[in-house]
């Protein structure tokens, strides 16, 4: 079975849908969205331990299984003796501070798009709590896991077409675009393991998974 784990947002509006699935294609897309927004989430030190201990790999090895698609999880390693603050300070020098503020929020000074990302969010029952960023990449990959958890929850036809245009439209609005633009600044600084891992592996997965729901919807 398969539930989703929000990090970045909150279930504002509960509509007694289940809270699990049997696990599938549509489910593995949720979990991959789910390891990569936990993955950029401002450091943590659970993050660390996940690297430290090969959880990490295994996560995104359990979660792809099921996939529709070819997409490589790669293999996220990190230097023997690194320590937390090692770990923090790499996050920080790439994407410019604890927060991950400096290059993972998808607005910049966009007023419009902070204002659609809250409609988007607001119309399927979510909120943001008060020590999230709206425009976290992380909360927008929460969105998606949420969304594919819906569809593959779903137990309408009509619903599973209408949560996968919202995946295709988000995707297509926030992340297609704007993602290859924050990876390839972040590259450029010659990250070390596993953020080198995490960005190359979300540029893959974001590209295959917006033609994979694309060719679904025609």
């Amino acid at each position: 079975m398969f539930t989703f784990s929000l990090s970045g947002l909150e279930i504002k509006t509960q509509d007694g849908g289940p809270l699990e699935v049997e696990e599938n294609e549509t489910t593995a897309r949720s979990a991959v969205y789910m390891v990569l927004g936990s993955f950029f989430q401002p450091v943590c030190q659970e993050q660390y331990d996940k690297a430290i201990n090969d959880h990490l790999d295994k996560e995104m090895k359990e979660s792809a299984s099921l996939l529709p698609f070819e997409f490589d999880t790669g293999v996220p390693s990190i230097k023997e003796g690194s320590t937390f603050d090692d770990y923090k300070g790499e996050y920080v020098r790439v994407f410019g501070d604890e927060l991950g503020a400096g290059s993972l929020l998808l607005a910049g000074d966009d007023e419009n798009v902070i204002a659609q990302l809250k409609r988007d969010y607001e119309y399927f029952g979510l909120g943001v709590g008060e020590d999230k960023k709206l425009d976290h990449l992380s909360t927008a990959l929460d969105f998606m896991q949420y969304v594919c958890f819906k569809e593959a929850a779903s137990p309408s036809p009509r619903l599973k077409g209408s949560y996968r245009r919202a995946q295709r439209d988000f995707l297509e609005q926030n992340l297609v675009n704007k993602i290859p633009n924050i990876v390839d600044k972040a590259v450029a600084l010659n990250p070390a393991d596993p953020f080198n891992w995490g960005l190359t592996r979300l540029n893959a997965f974001v590209e295959a998974d917006f033609k994979y729901i694309t060719s679904l919807l025609g």
